[in-house]
């Protein structure tokens, strides 16, 4: 091995960055020119959905994503502090763990705790999933210390008024899933568990989707991602997302039926009496294509 070449070749790159090398010297890392890669774990056992990642064992083994890029208030910077998001899958849901570790935990704020409540304002964590891979459409899903649950729809990143068609996020879609969280001497955590079925995706058994995570440190006024965004964009830009490989999914079913009943009982004055109505009906859900669904009520 020729260690003085190589030596020679370190220290010519070093010049040219501009930066200052040499034994015990450090460099500041450098915000990723390229979208992250990740893959997902297929566990075992489902997690206990209780916010406790660190002492769940359906965790072990999976490899934390733990690279965050700051896009206020330094620009480009990695993250003040350190967050791990676990993404892992069992047939029926797929799980997401994180802990949102923090120097000052005290300093924590949490604001809200109304689902759907704004995330702006407060330490949280948000997700984008693209399931299609179409770089234009996904889903968010949030929380934060208070284990909020805030999800919203994107079509067209995000972009133009969603009631009048084209792009925009819809934050009265609403579907099914569970999320708690844990504040701890080290932060915060939680896990999120989100049923395939309130998702949608393409053919095939394994899978690669488009995936960005978002951490505000409320105190410090601090937006950082996984996959690096500008200072004008957001979690809504579908096509600069990172992607996670390796995720088996149960095929999709066409058809779901919810029945429900609902009552309602008044009661009357001395010569009136009690009147009674009884509603009966049935919510539908059909996946025309993977993009696609039909949500009907029959009464």
């Amino acid at each position: 091995m020729n260690l003085l070449g190589t030596h020679r070749i370190s220290v010519l790159a070093c010049i040219g960055a501009l930066v200052v090398c040499g034994p015990g010297a450090t460099q500041e890392p450098e915000t990723p020119t390229s979208q992250p890669v990740a893959r997902a774990i297929e566990l075992t056992t489902a997690p206990v959905v209780d916010g406790n990642v660190i002492d769940d064992p359906a965790w072990t083994g999976a490899v934390a994503i733990d690279d965050f890029w700051q896009i206020q208030p330094q620009a480009g910077q990695p993250a003040s502090q350190r967050t791990a998001v676990f993404v892992g899958y069992t047939d029926k849901a797929l799980h997401i763990g994180f802990i949102a570790y923090d120097d000052e935990p005290l300093e924590i704020i949490s604001t809200d705790s109304r689902r759907d409540s704004s995330l702006d304002d407060t330490d949280s964590f948000q997700v984008l999933i693209d399931g299609l891979l179409d770089r234009q459409n996904g889903y968010v899903f949030g929380t934060n210390p208070t284990g909020i649950e805030f999800d919203g729809q994107v079509a067209g990143e995000g972009q133009g008024q969603f009631a009048r068609g084209g792009g925009g996020f819809n934050q009265d879609w609403d579907t099914s899933w569970t999320v708690e969280t844990e504040v701890s001497d080290t932060g915060w955590s939680a896990e999120m568990e989100i049923p395939f079925t309130s998702l949608r995706y393409g053919t095939g058994s394994v899978q690669t989707w488009g995936f960005n995570f978002e951490r505000r440190i409320r105190r410090n006024n601090e937006v950082a991602f996984w996959a690096p965004l500008s200072q004008d964009r957001n979690l809504y830009r579908v096509s600069e997302a990172g992607s996670i490989e390796g995720i088996r999914v149960p095929r999709q079913r066409n058809l779901q039926i919810t029945p429900y009943v609902l009552g309602r009982t008044r009661r009357g004055g001395e010569f009136v009496g009690t009147e009674s109505q009884e509603e009966v009906g049935i919510d539908l859900k059909y996946s025309i294509t993977p993009s696609l669904t039909l949500d009907a009520t029959l009464n």
